[in-house]
């Protein structure tokens, strides 16, 4: 039976039951979520935090180190409605319960011809985050939620599981700051050496540091590493530091699908509740990775890649946010 459970005050443990997730079950929930108010997917053990609604300016100043075109013109957002988004980064535990399959079979999917599978990964434990996904799977896993949600008329009304918009994540990800990361300025070393991000995020100059896992990407010909040498891989979540709004890995680890439309600009001025280009091709991803330079590990940077693109080092996180009319 998969439930939702609410979590009055911050720093509450989520209290987790052992069952398993069945989409075509009832009780998903026992009561709805509340503005303000975490609450965890009870069978998955996923916490869903409150995101205030509010304003910020998207995007990065000209003299920000690392700054890209992509990052203006400079944008004045107000998001109009409160929304819910993962605490980390949907683990490889998660998707299992949900979607039923191993990173292995999503390697398969875009490599059918691959004789050893395995080879392509890095960790893999269960609280991993998932990697190997395309924005359909994300899509898919939230249809999912969404389904026996709705079944069981637990959703907010005018809400439903999605990818977070680019705004969205962006306001999330900043948690009311406006420097480089939510953990201040950030001075890069080299591409791959920025201690400013070492307490926050898994990036190139740090994430061979304690890896064990099996498998990894051999970094020693990364360049002026802060950290030299080591393997290196997907990282379990939520070991870094959290941002003001309880969010982990919101930089760094892997990177996030976001719900949009790639764009090569921001649209500037003052938007409300923005959702990207009406159409396209590429989607947005966000965020940084293991595997990223430090300067791609910033809140205001942008990029995007194929949908059905399945990289060792994308990933998504969940949000309960307003519907979006597609």
């Amino acid at each position: 039976m998969l439930s939702l459970v609410l979590l009055v005050g911050c720093g509450q443990e989520p209290v987790v039951s052992q069952g398993k997730f069945d989409p075509a079950r009832s009780s998903f929930s026992p009561a709805m979520p509340f503005a303000g108010q975490s609450f965890v997917i009870n069978d998955l053990a996923l916490e869903m935090r409150p995101i205030v609604a509010g304003s910020f300016l998207m995007g990065s100043l000209f003299d920000e180190a690392g700054r890209t075109t992509l990052e203006g013109p400079l944008t004045n957002v107000t998001l109009t409605k409160p929304f819910w988004l993962g605490r980390t980064e949907v683990t490889y535990a998660q998707w299992r319960a949900v979607m039923g399959t191993t990173l292995e079979e999503q390697v398969m999917k875009n490599f059918p011809h691959e004789e050893a599978p395995a080879r392509l990964l890095t960790a893999a434990d269960d609280d991993t985050a998932m990697y190997f996904v395309n924005w359909q799977d994300a899509m898919d896993f939230c249809a999912k939620l969404n389904e026996r949600a709705r079944a069981e008329g637990s959703l907010p009304a005018g809400y439903e599981f999605r990818l977070p918009t680019e705004a969205e994540w962006e306001y999330a990800c900043r948690a009311g700051t406006t420097a480089a990361s939510y953990a201040g300025p950030v001075r890069f070393l080299s591409n791959n050496n920025a201690p400013a991000l070492d307490a926050i995020a898994w990036y190139s100059g740090n994430s061979s540091v304690g890896y064990n896992a099996a498998r990894g990407w051999d970094t020693s010909t990364w360049n002026n590493k802060q950290y030299p040498g080591g393997q290196a891989g997907v990282r379990s979540v939520g070991l870094k530091q959290a941002n003001a709004w309880g969010l982990h890995d919101m930089i760094g680890n892997v990177y996030e699908w976001c719900f949009d439309y790639a764009g090569e600009a921001l649209p500037g001025g003052n938007v409300s509740d923005p959702t990207g280009p009406k159409d396209g091709i590429d989607r947005i991803v966000r965020g940084g990775s293991w595997h990223s330079d430090a300067a791609f590990c910033r809140s205001a940077y942008r990029t995007w890649n194929v949908p059905d693109g399945r990289l060792p080092f994308i990933g998504f996180r969940i949000a309960l946010a307003p519907i979006i009319k597609r």
